[in-house]
């Protein structure tokens, strides 16, 4: 179990990261077929080449440096709703760490909880809408809460990640009302919301590296 993480880690979980997404596609696929363009799990892959790329010809130890270089190397390629708000999630993180040379439970709240306020700020979506952020936002209020409780980073993060788990499948009984899928309306009740499941994904992939 790792109770910090450094800038090396950083480079390790979006490694890991990666092939979980790969290994993915065809869930992303199918979940955004129903209610979308069916292109989410391709794109994703597509960025995240991108994102392998810089990593292997990086030497930064920078954390805030990483994060936000990647969200440009993602950007370059990847383009979807979801892609452009990954990496706004990225890219805020990433401002948001610029004095942290380390990552416990308290950065790590404050650096998801500043991705939730940059995707809220762009798409203007709120927890309920049936998007990503019915994951990332109860993600968010129990790491807060965790850090507040003084957590160690390997418990605060699974904790998140039930959370993260429980929005994304209160999703399916959710009528999309925004983006794409808000012009589908009562059609998207009964499918689970595709962001959503890629938030889940994400922090799963970044919780069994930490634990």
């Amino acid at each position: 179990m790792r109770k910090q993480l450094l800038a090396a880690d950083i480079k390790a979980m979006l490694f890991n990261l990666s092939k979980d997404i790969s290994d993915a596609e065809h869930i992303l696929t199918e979940l955004d077929s129903a209610i979308g363009d069916g292109d989410l799990g391709m794109t994703l892959i597509i960025g995240f080449r991108e994102i392998e790329k810089y990593l292997k010809n990086t030497s930064s130890e920078s954390i805030s440096e990483i994060l936000k270089d990647c969200a440009d190397a993602f950007s370059e390629k990847a383009a979807s709703t979801f892609a452009t708000l990954f990496t706004i999630m990225l890219k805020s993180a990433g401002k948001e760490a610029a004095s942290y040379t380390a990552i416990e439970t308290r950065e790590a709240a404050s650096m998801l909880n500043a991705a939730v306020a940059a995707v809220q700020k762009r798409g203007g979506a709120k927890l309920g809408d049936k998007t990503l952020l019915d994951a990332l936002i109860p993600a968010a209020e129990v790491l807060t809460k965790a850090a507040a409780e003084k957590k160690e980073l390997p418990e605060a993060v699974q904790l998140s990640l039930a959370a993260a788990q429980a929005g994304a499948e209160n999703t399916v009984q959710l009528k999309a009302k925004v983006g794409r899928s808000g012009y589908l309306g009562d059609r998207t009740v009964g499918q689970k919301d595709p962001g959503a499941a890629a938030v889940v994904i994400i922090l799963q992939s970044f919780t069994q590296y930490i634990c």
